[in-house]
Parts: C-alpha cells; structure tokens; sequence
C-alpha cells in the first residue's frame, strides 16, 4: 500500500505499507534533512489532523493500522467489585467501563405492579483521558450531556433486547419490587464508549444476585437468611458502534481520535441470537443503504462472534 501526503507546497510525506509489515527500510527511514517518515508522519497529524485522517481512509486504512470495519478487541470480567450486589468491568480497545449494581427496595409502577425498574448512570473518570483532565471543568456541562445521552441508549438497548424478566425483581405485587442502579464509570478513554458501556451493563445484569426478602405485616422489607438468585438474562445485546467521516467513509468501532472528526453516528445491537434490539442514527450525515446493510451485518456476525469467544455471554 503507498501513500502519498502532499498537504501544502512545502511539506508532503510518501512511504508505502506491506502486508507483513508497516515498518520502512533503513534506507527509507530518513527524509532529507535527517528527519525520519514517522516525525515527518507526527507533525503532519498534528498540524493537518483531518488531512491526515482523510488521505489513509482514502486507501482503505485507519490511522491505527485497522481497516474501515475492523473492531478492537473486547473483553469483559464479571464479580469485579465485592461492595456491588453485581459488577463487571469491560474493554473495547483501552477503553474501559466498570459497572456497579446496587439494589434498593422500591415501589413499582402503576402500570406494571410485578415489574422491578432499571436505572442507568455513566460519568467519566477525569484521568479517563489527557482531554478530560485538562479541560475537565470548562467541558463538565458538555460531558454531562454526552454521558447522559449514551446512559439512555443503554437502557434503551437491554429494553429493547427484553434482556432480563423484569417480573424476578418483584418483591411484593403492587407494593414493593427491586430497583436495580447501574453505575457506570469510564475508566479510560480511547473513543466508542457507548459499546463499553452497554457491555459492562450486560456483565454486571448477568453477575447481579438478587438477596431473599420477607415482607413484614406492615409492609416492611427484610432480607432473610439463605443463598441470593440470579436474573434469568433470555438475550444478550451485543453492540457495535459507526461513525461517518468526510460524509461517505464509515468506520466501526471508532477511536477518539476519529470521533472528533465524526459526521454522524450510528449504533447497532443484536442479540446473540442474531435479533436487531436497537438501530440509532445520530447527526445530519447521510449513510446509503447499501452502506448500512454492512454496518448490520458486522453488527450481527460480531455478535455471534462474542458469544463463542467470550464465557460472560454463554447460554444460562
């Protein structure tokens, strides 16, 4: 693969990639003046980062050495913090979700008197990334609105999968059922955090043990000696996330650094069994049809993928 940069009269780069490896030979390594390819490369990125991200999607590479639909890989570890009544923590790439569940007693819905409520929350550690920690207090609000948003989608995404039977979370019928408060903190940053996110979740559900109760004449709640209960999960959804760049490439799995050029952005779930949970198109970039039918079906084969390679997301 060559590429060829030539960004303005003064300053242009080309080198070339080969299956086997990206690295150039001795002799190629230098640019006149004694400055090597991968300086040159730096300055480049720094001073022309969209420039830069353009030309490589223009040869069918990302800045990372991924191809357009290539996703980093995942993995996720339940039981992670003991203080939780369930926890898990997830990775896609570096970036990294922990997921804490806490149970409280609460009273249910008049429209659904046997069903138990979930509730999502996601904040974003201010050493998650170089970013946040700098421009933590002028991008609190920003940061809030994203987090809250991402935070809905993944309630939306475990609804919509029916992931969980909501009617094991009751307690009492009309009186008192179970809420479960997911608390989702990033960890580390390096871009697509709704995919980390729903994945911590899906963990921390399936690890999440619900105590025996007894309900007292007037009402109250006790926990009773005896071993807790699991939720019965009857699908896992497993998400993958695009973004549009320059209006026509799209990418899955996004990095941070692509994120900030982003055009759009659609996230997809399926169950493991290969059903569609959730499909959001985010932002005024156009995505064609033939575009999205791919995005879906590397959705449903990276589900399926999950599910053989990852034990969190066996059948119960």
């Amino acid at each position: 693969l060559s590429l060829s940069l030539s960004l303005s009269p003064s300053l242009s780069l080309s080198f070339s990639m080969s299956s086997s490896s990206t690295n150039a030979s001795t002799e190629d390594s230098k640019l006149r003046g004694g400055e090597s390819i991968d300086g040159v490369a730096k300055r480049i990125k720094k001073l022309y980062p969209r420039e830069y991200f353009r030309k490589h999607l223009e040869f069918g590479i990302r800045t990372d050495g991924r191809k357009p639909m290539d996703i980093r890989r995942t993995a996720v570890s339940t039981d992670t913090i003991k203080s939780a009544d369930g926890s898990s923590v997830a990775k896609v790439g570096n970036t990294t979700v922990a997921c804490g569940i806490k149970l409280e007693v609460g009273v249910p819905s008049a429209l659904s008197p046997k069903e138990g409520r979930i509730m999502v929350n996601l904040t974003m550690a201010p050493l998650s990334s170089p970013s946040h920690s700098k421009q933590a207090i002028q991008q609190r609000f920003m940061q809030d609105k994203v987090t809250e948003s991402i935070a809905v989608t993944v309630l939306e995404a475990i609804q919509n999968a029916h992931m969980v039977n909501l009617e094991e979370l009751c307690i009492k019928e009309g009186e008192s059922v179970w809420v479960c408060y997911l608390d989702l903190v990033c960890l580390d940053y390096s871009g697509n955090l709704f995919d980390a996110s729903l994945i911590a979740a899906v963990g921390a559900l399936k690890s999440l043990v619900i105590p025996p109760t007894v309900v007292a004449d007037d009402g109250e709640v006790m926990l009773r000696q005896g071993s807790g209960s699991n939720l019965t999960i009857i699908r896992y959804p497993i998400p993958v996330s695009f973004i549009i760049l320059e209006k026509k490439h799209v990418v899955a799995d996004p990095s941070a650094e692509e994120e900030q050029f982003q055009q759009g952005r659609i996230s997809i779930v399926y169950s493991i069994e290969g059903d569609l949970c959730l499909l959001k198109k985010e932002g005024g970039a156009v995505i064609l049809q033939q575009q999205l039918k791919k995005c879906m079906k590397v959705a449903a084969t990276h589900a399926k993928g999950l599910a053989k390679s990852l034990a969190v997301f066996a059948s119960d």
